[in-house]
């Protein structure tokens, strides 16, 4: 039977009416939850398991997909220990432990993350998205050569699968293998020579050994296919500064941020160059822009300090850099940084007053 829209809230209305009706039924909370999920309303639908699981804290399948919704959510913390009570329930589920993998992947451990992974690896030890996870695992803490042996088990099992082939490539190219990572890419290419990753990806390593020619025409292809897409104005222009070419550079970081005001990257890089070309007021501007875009990045407000240092004004470069220490209180740099530069702003202030009182006697 067709379902339509006047006939899914119909259903809808039965189904929250029969909760009422007999709130221990616990299918109904599940078949709501699956219209919820089809509307993308996925705040009711984590309402609906959350109060499921009130009437039965066991039901395994309303703590997977809570738990999917609080990674969903960037609720890392709360994902795992909805995954990790339903693995006490289904100790014998792949998807559980590969989730929960996932999660732990999240927050840079490691080794829970791996511990995890292989559980999932003795249930089913021919998946090429687990294969792909361990990958960028490995990747993630910069271990190149385990991550390519992964993705290639992962290539193994889906060879007609572009986004394994890019996978590797990318790997490729952390360690610079850039001349390795092309012919990777032009298997991904030859299975779908329309993937746009996959061009970019290709654009990215002809700049980096500087083929800027076939470089250019990777970019032209990319645009051809998604003229409005971020990344492609972004790669472009930084191939463009590697190039020498910084006015094109210039030119393609502000098409960027007119695709995408909201993305931060392309400011600070355009500030990067403004930096480079002293131009401290135009650099300023942009990396302000980007710090009211992501207002808890301390990378962010060191820039900004440093272009203040660089305008000789201490004391908003002293106030930029308190800034970033709040949201990176470990990094010994920036607490170096800040230290030196207090002290620069006491010595003036030091030798201005002592100035003063030589004039005045």
């Amino acid at each position: 039977m067709e379902i339509n829209n006047n006939n899914e809230k119909e259903i809808k209305e039965k189904l929250i009416e029969a909760i009422g009706k007999d709130p221990a039924n616990e299918e109904n909370y599940i078949e709501l939850s699956k219209i919820y999920l089809g509307e993308q309303n996925f705040n009711e639908a984590l309402g609906i398991y959350e109060a499921l699981l009130k009437i039965n804290p066991f039901n395994s399948q309303a703590l997977i997909n809570a738990g999917s919704l609080y990674f969903y959510f960037k609720n890392i913390n709360k994902a795992i220990d909805y995954y990790s009570r339903a693995t006490e329930l289904e100790s014998k589920s792949f998807s559980v432990y590969m989730n929960l993998g996932n999660a732990y992947a999240e927050l840079n451990d490691f080794d829970r993350a791996m511990k995890n992974y292989s559980k999932a690896l003795e249930l089913e030890n021919n998946s090429a998205t687990l294969f792909n996870a361990i990958g960028l695992l490995y990747q993630d803490n910069k271990d190149y050569l385990s991550a390519i042996v992964n993705y290639d088990r992962a290539i193994a099992i889906e060879p007609e699968e572009p986004e394994n082939y890019i996978n590797k490539a990318s790997a490729q190219m952390s360690m610079h293998m850039y001349r390795e990572a092309i012919k990777t890419l032009k298997n991904a290419l030859s299975l779908n020579k329309t993937n746009l990753k996959a061009l970019i990806c290709t654009a990215n390593c002809y700049a980096s050994i500087r083929d800027f020619n076939n470089a250019e025409k990777f970019f032209q292809k990319c645009y051809k296919i998604d003229d409005k897409f971020y990344q492609i104005y972004v790669c472009h222009a930084i191939a463009f500064s590697d190039a020498g070419r910084i006015d094109m550079a210039i030119d393609k970081y502000k098409e960027a941020i007119s695709i995408a005001p909201d993305m931060p990257n392309a400011y600070i890089l355009l500030g990067n160059i403004y930096v480079d070309r002293h131009k401290y007021l135009e650099a300023l501007d942009c990396y302000k822009k980007a710090s009211q875009i992501q207002p808890q990045d301390a990378k962010t407000y060191t820039f900004i300090g440093n272009t203040y240092f660089m305008l000789n004004d201490l004391e908003n470069a002293i106030y930029t850099y308190r800034t970033a220490l709040k949201y990176k209180p470990d990094s010994m740099e920036n607490k170096l940084v800040y230290i030196e530069i207090l002290q620069e702003y006491i010595n003036r202030k030091e030798k201005k007053s002592s100035g003063e009182k030589s004039a005045v006697s």
